[in-house]
């Protein structure tokens, strides 16, 4: 389809010098596969839209298709011939749609990024998958990829840890291997060390509630652990490390990587270069209370960038600032993402403020990703109050409830458990890519776990049906949708076995084979939108529109009845065969798994 649009916009080019050309997708196969909206240009040339639409379908033309007029659109209608073969050509090669070329444009992205010493709750899946996504997307469309997971292992939440250690652990609980006699009763599968820093997290702050001088306690902790006192060093580094080893076993589980995982403690040796170049450039000024800060006033922002504290210790903005610096140094990034939640837009207005004035370099090149919170019926999330949903609580359920509809409907289905997994975790993953980014999702168990409607379960049972029916058709077909090499996080752009496109394609001019190919060529231009938008949910929609299109076409063109002729039969499971491959790779670049059987 891609050689089509090209051809189509070249055609226009011709016909229109000096116009701008830009093609939309109609809403429906019929009205044609491309439109050009006249506006533009008829305007440029002082004639009606309409006038002009007619007057370009009477003098072009384009091999295998029909330009029609309709009101102030020329829309390209490729014959049902033409656009199965196309489409087929294109998603029966080794990859879906052909591999991208590779270019220039290298793109960070910044996501998951989770606190040390928290466990990972149902917020933390947002800014994971969604910033997943972005990177295989933007790796499938042939950008040179860097995951960033810019962990949160300083800042004042490591003295608030530190305090409560030595309070309440040090003296009977120094391995964090017992539990506190005076927390709750927790299930076996939290009795760990993590779980416990993060009870005595919870602790300290519900008793500074009531004795604020506590805060100063902290404080001080963290004022020795950045001074590098070497106690608290040592119980930082132990911290980390029981915090990155549960982190490792969700994200393997999650099926993320990434290619560095540089805490805000990477840059701590940084931090006085990043300073001092502010001081330079004559930006860093002295502000309420002695806090050194930026002034941004002439950027539009009201409220300055601190930068230091009036203490001298860092804060957020100025890791940030290091991070971007070292960042620019490192990889000469075209673009760096920040997937992280819409409660810090005002800090990335200040941060992005600051560089483009220290540099004109990062202007255009810095771009934050903002994504509604995740709330609980009564209120919003907090790890400080203790009132959480654990992203592993939901995973687990998911996959039980899974379980128990697998025994109901299909108790000797194969490797019942490693489906389970796969359709629970893509209920949860799914059911948060389908909304959109910006807007805050309230979490409710009903919602995420759903098995029907515009589900996750609901493609991947597409695909299954699919698998099936290429198994009845023989090994040949069968084989036609496995993969050809591993797929792991290091992949973006699956690679199957060779399948051959039929010489004749009788069969697919039914309207319902017709609207599934429409559909199918959707989904590049679904990726483009989700590159463009920063966000997976484009991507979601077209596959659900996939998955629906298909039933329809299961339905109204039989495929394997003994009396359908064999170049019919062929031209359907061909066709069968691509919309599988489309299904798993889109579900894939969301870090979705697709069962061949369910």
């Amino acid at each position: 389809m891609e050689q089509v649009k090209e051809q189509f916009k070249a055609s226009l080019a011709s016909a229109l010098p000096g116009q701008d050309i830009a093609l939309e997708r109609p809403r429906s196969w019929e009205h044609g596969d491309l439109a050009f909206p006249c506006f533009r240009a008829a305007k440029a040339l002082g004639v009606p839209p309409p006038k002009l639409a007619q007057d370009l379908a009477a003098r072009m033309t384009i091999d295998g298709g029909e330009l029609v007029a309709a009101g102030p659109y020329l829309n390209l209608r490729l014959q049902p011939e033409a656009r199965a073969r196309v489409l087929l050509e294109a998603l029966l090669g080794p990859t879906p749609f052909g591999s991208a070329p590779d270019h220039d444009e290298a793109v960070l992205v910044e996501y998951s990024s989770p606190n040390i010493a928290k466990l990972f709750t149902i917020g933390h899946l947002r800014s994971t998958m969604i910033g997943h996504a972005l990177a295989q997307v933007n790796r499938y469309l042939g950008c040179r990829v860097q995951r960033l997971n810019h962990l949160g292992d300083w800042g004042t939440q490591f003295g608030t840890l530190l305090a409560a250690y030595k309070r309440w652990a040090e003296a009977e609980n120094p391995a964090l291997d017992q539990d506190f006699p005076w927390a709750e009763e927790i299930p076996e599968r939290r009795r760990n060390p993590l779980f416990r820093l993060f009870q005595l997290y919870v602790r300290f702050h519900q008793e500074e509630e009531q004795d604020p001088a506590m805060r100063d306690e902290a404080r001080a902790w963290f004022r020795r652990l950045e001074e590098g006192d070497s106690e608290a060093r040592r119980l930082w580094s132990w911290f980390r490390e029981i915090s990155l080893a549960e982190f490792h076993r969700i994200y393997a589980r999650l099926g993320v990587a990434f290619d560095a995982l540089d805490g805000e403690a990477f840059y701590e040796d940084r931090l006085a270069a990043a300073v001092a170049k502010l001081e330079t450039s004559g930006l860093l000024e002295e502000g309420e209370g002695g806090a050194r800060i930026v002034r941004l006033e002439d950027a539009g922002i009201q409220t300055p960038c601190i930068v230091l504290k009036a203490d001298g210790t860092s804060i957020y903005a100025t890791r940030d600032l290091a991070a971007a610096l070292y960042r620019q140094e490192t990889y000469a990034f075209d673009r760096c993402l920040y997937v992280v939640g819409s409660d810090q837009v005002l800090h990335f207005q200040q941060l992005f403020a600051v560089l483009n004035k220290l540099d004109p370099w990062f202007q255009g090149r810095m771009v934050h990703a903002p994504f509604g919170m995740v709330k609980l019926p009564e209120g919003k999330m907090s790890t400080r109050k203790g009132n959480v949903v654990f992203l592993e609580d939901v995973l687990d359920e998911a996959v039980t409830r899974v379980r128990a509809i697998i025994e109901e409907k299909n108790p000797d289905l194969p490797s019942k458990e490693r489906v389970a997994e796969q359709l629970g975790l893509g209920a949860v993953v799914f059911f948060d890519a389908l909304n959109d980014r910006v807007k805050p999702i309230t979490f409710a168990w009903d919602r995420v776990i759903a098995l029907d409607g515009d589900t996750g379960p609901y493609v991947q049972y597409a695909h299954a049906r699919i698998c099936s029916v290429l198994r009845k058709a023989g090994e040949a077909w069968a084989q036609a949708v496995r993969l050809a090499a591993p797929a792991g996080p290091e992949v973006a752009a699956l690679t199957f076995h060779l399948a051959t496109v039929p010489d004749e394609l009788p069969g697919l001019d039914e309207p319902a084979a017709q609207s599934l190919l429409f559909e199918l060529a959707g989904l590049p231009d679904a990726l483009r939108n989700a590159q463009r938008e920063h966000m997976a949910t484009p991507l979601a929609r077209q596959l659900l529109a996939i998955a629906k299109t298909f039933s329809g076409f299961y339905t109204q063109c039989p495929i394997l009845k003994p009396d359908i002729e064999a170049p019919v039969r062929d031209a359907r499971l061909a066709l069968c065969a691509a919309t599988a491959r489309a299904l798993r790779q889109g579900l894939f670049l969301m870090g979705i798994q697709a069962p061949e059987e369910m």
